[in-house]
């Protein structure tokens, strides 16, 4: 049973990174990203989670703010997000 569980967990997020790839190359090409710059693109996200995380994990984990050790940077990555949708989207 242990097993399914996880193997259900794994489905789970292969299922997202299929849908992940159904629609965004799409997309890409849509707002006028070449293909030869899309792939570069789609290098980008796995560059910056091998870099990125490590570093906000230590400076969460050193984190003494009155909101938690995790909530600040979640705040600010979100408001980040929400930043790079609007310009992406033009408003």
């Amino acid at each position: 049973m242990e097993m399914v569980r996880i193997s259900a967990a794994v489905m789970g997020i292969e299922f997202c990174y299929a849908a992940e790839t159904a629609f965004v190359s799409p997309t890409l090409l849509q707002i006028g990203v070449s293909h030869r710059n899309m792939t570069l693109i789609w290098c980008l996200s796995p560059f910056i989670g091998f870099f990125l995380t490590p570093v906000l994990g230590s400076l969460s984990d050193n984190c003494r703010s009155k909101l938690g050790r995790r909530r600040p940077f979640i705040i600010l990555l979100s408001i980040g997000i929400l930043l790079g949708k609007c310009v992406l989207k033009g408003f």
